[in-house]
């Protein structure tokens, strides 16, 4: 469904109450009888569970693909392990250094599972018809990693500039292509997940990654395609350069207090953020879910634009009840 997302972001800011959207998927699986492995692998059942968490949790203002940050990778090889108990993760690397990085060739954009997430999306607009609904992908500096190693990128970041800035382009190259076969489905955004740059110091977060994701933005992103870099890091440094992404949304997780990131936001960029995912939806009670949520809303009130979120993905493990607290704690907010 073709959405002006520059109206959506605007209604939001406008708003006299906070909005939600937090990064829920993988928690709804175990009600709908459907296994993580499972639930990453048929575009169709994709769409359904974004569904179910819309008609479970009808507060929430947007429907986003799961978070599964091994597709990309895969797509160039990398082996992903499969489990019940968290999302898929990759378990080796096909790059061993920067010898590898010239002869590196871009995968088909059809290649791993990229189009059964892509087809999520259209399958999606069939049930999904009265908000956004956004596709997920690494960023360039995470895919990098995944490809290479973190700490083997890191360490290109100080010497080895050049073949890490080779590999950075490929990457760039690559996944600006997947977001276009995201906007070619008809999704209405994509979440942008580039947690490896949250390691890096804020010139070199600018160098190595915000310039990248700028390129994916300017390429794409218009009033009707809605660009939210995510990046879960200690960033409060580097607010600047994700904002100088150009990307209209920004989302952070619990590394950072959003009181110090809020001033630093351009007004009119829509800040997601962060309750943690594990010592509050995992490990807390429902009370103290809801006492954190509570917390953190009214530290948000100067700010129109902020929107509630988690501060990353939520585990399969989390329990209905810590979410509902969440929800229930935003309704009791926006009510007084």
């Amino acid at each position: 469904m073709k959405i002006n997302m520059q109206q959506w972001a605007d209604d939001i800011i406008k708003a006299e109450d906070i909005k939600n959207l937090p990064v829920l998927y993988f928690p709804v699986l175990k009600d709908m009888g459907i296994s993580v492995p499972d639930s990453v692998k048929d575009p169709s059942t994709i769409a359904k569970v974004m569904k179910r968490i819309l008609d479970k949790y009808p507060d929430t203002i947007a429907a986003i693909t799961g978070m599964d940050l091994t597709i990309d990778a895969q797509s160039f090889g990398v082996q992903v392990n499969f489990s019940e108990k968290q999302a898929p993760n990759i378990i080796d690397h096909i790059l061993s250094g920067p010898e590898d990085i010239e002869g590196l060739k871009l995968p088909d954009i059809h290649s791993g599972r990229t189009d059964v997430f892509t087809e999520s999306c259209l399958e999606a607009q069939k049930i999904i018809t009265d908000r956004p609904i956004f596709g997920g992908m690494l960023g360039p500096f995470s895919l990098a990693a995944n490809l290479l190693d973190i700490n083997k990128c890191l360490k290109m970041t100080i010497k080895g500039k050049d073949n890490l800035h080779i590999l950075l382009e490929k990457c760039t190259e690559w996944l600006t292509l997947r977001a276009k076969e995201y906007k070619n489905a008809g999704a209405n955004g994509v979440l942008i997940a580039e947690p490896t740059a949250g390691l890096l110091a804020p010139a070199a977060c600018e160098e190595f990654s915000s310039q990248y994701i700028k390129q994916i933005a300017d390429a794409l992103q218009d009033d009707h395609f809605f660009l939210i870099l995510h990046d879960c890091g200690q960033v409060e440094n580097s607010v600047e350069s994700m904002c100088g992404t150009g990307c209209k949304g920004l989302h952070f997780g619990n590394g950072v207090d959003m009181r110090n990131i809020m001033p630093k936001v351009d007004p009119g960029i829509l800040a997601f953020g962060n309750l943690d995912p594990a010592t509050v939806f995992f490990m807390g009670t429902p009370d103290e879910v809801y006492d954190k949520t509570t917390a953190l809303l009214e530290a948000m009130k100067p700010y129109p634009n902020f929107v509630l979120s988690s501060g990353c993905d939520l585990a399969p493990t989390v329990s209905g009840e810590n979410i509902e607290a969440y929800y229930r704690a935003c309704r009791d907010f926006n009510a007084r």
